[in-house]
């Protein structure tokens, strides 16, 4: 097998993998075969990969809730396979085809006396089921946290689907901001939602 193989093969996978010396990968990349039309979506460009060949790559969410992306070419191949030999399941990393998410019903703002609420978005992609992450913004800070189960005291259930869910949010919780972060398993550009606010109702 050479170095760097020319299609996107598990086997292939991991020698490069093997090079880098993280084994199979590193917890905080994963190993992409890119191939020529791959290369050329705005999809893939946007997450900094932009050539055929072999690419280590990671994200994270920034400080302000934005998702920031590391890609690093290992290997140009000029003459790369194409998908229709795609072994490898990493499409919501480098896209296969063309694909965007459109929201066709943005979060609306919402009121609770019980500390129960929800904000919901409604959100189709061309290729591939769109994935979801929410966030929320406090009434004092300008940064934006990703919602997890164990954020704000667990309040919070079903923040990776389309309708957040609140139960027991308090006072403390009155101004509170909400949007959703939105991707694709067909590795679609990100979309973020507008913002909706929560108002405590005594």
């Amino acid at each position: 097998m050479s170095l760097y193989g020319r299609t996107d093969s598990t086997a292939n996978r991991d020698q490069v993998a093997l090079t880098r010396g993280n084994g199979a990968g590193s917890a905080s990349e994963t190993i992409v075969f890119v191939d020529e039309t791959e290369a050329g979506l705005s999809e893939n460009k946007e997450r900094g990969i932009t050539a055929p060949g072999w690419w280590a790559y990671r994200t994270y969410t920034d400080g302000a809730g934005a998702t920031r992306h590391k890609a690093e070419h290992l290997m140009i191949l000029t003459n790369a396979d194409t998908n229709a030999n795609e072994t490898l399941s990493d499409d919501t990393i480098a896209a296969d085809v063309a694909s965007a998410i459109t929201i066709s019903g943005q979060p609306a703002n919402a009121s609770t006396s019980s500390g129960g609420a929800t904000f919901t978005v409604t959100a189709s992609a061309d290729a591939g089921t769109v994935t979801y992450q929410w966030q929320r913004r406090t009434s004092t800070s300008g940064r934006w946290t990703n919602v997890s189960g164990t954020l704000d005291g667990s309040i919070y259930s079903d923040f990776t689907t389309a309708t957040l869910t609140l139960a027991g949010a308090t006072a403390s919780e009155d101004g509170y901001e909400y949007r959703v972060k939105l991707n694709s398993t067909a590795g679609a550009e990100e979309v973020i939602s507008s913002t909706a606010s929560l108002t405590f109702v005594d």
